[in-house]
């Protein structure tokens, strides 16, 4: 397990509600980590909307669970599950250069030669995106799950196991 860099990376805008869900998810995995030694071994980074400057992380990473916000034209506030080549890379045509979504810094990472096998999104159906810094109530609810998901896939992969009560 020593060769392992396993990065659990929590994604989103903190100006527009539920965008940040996946940050407000990576926070209380910190607090979790802090308080009780949750996740030794595990790397837990808010990546906010650093696009680019994370590529180092991605491409570091033996695995890389992402915490985010998914429009997979669901029903808001369900969990949106992708692995590995499930995940697209790229969005199309972009409307602004000065825009680098997080899927071009996965698909930089791809071409680079650089991405793990290893790659989960876990993501939430949006419920709002209206501006503002704090989630909604019905996204705060779901962050258990996506906590418990990224908990079940890391124990999966044989990476992290719960601690015993």
């Amino acid at each position: 397990m020593t060769d392992n860099n396993v990065i659990v990376l929590g994604l989103g805008n903190m100006l527009n509600t539920d965008e940040g869900i996946g940050v407000h998810a990576i926070w209380e995995m910190q607090r979790r980590q802090r308080e009780s030694n949750r996740y030794p071994g595990i790397e837990l980074i808010d990546g906010g909307a650093l696009g680019m400057r994370l590529l180092p992380y991605v491409e570091a990473a033996s695995h890389l669970i992402l915490l985010d916000l998914a429009d997979a034209g669901r029903e808001p506030g369900e969990l949106v599950e992708l692995a590995g080549d499930d995940i697209p890379l790229y969005t199309g045509i972009k409307v602004s250069l000065h825009q680098v979504t997080f899927q071009e810094v996965l698909g930089v990472a791809l071409a680079r030669g650089n991405l793990t096998d290893h790659l989960y999104l876990i993501g939430m159906q949006p419920i709002s995106l209206a501006i503002g810094a704090d989630p909604t109530p019905e996204g705060v609810a779901v962050i258990p799950r996506m906590i418990a998901r990224a908990e079940e896939i890391l124990n999966d992969w044989g990476v992290w196991s719960p601690p015993e009560v």
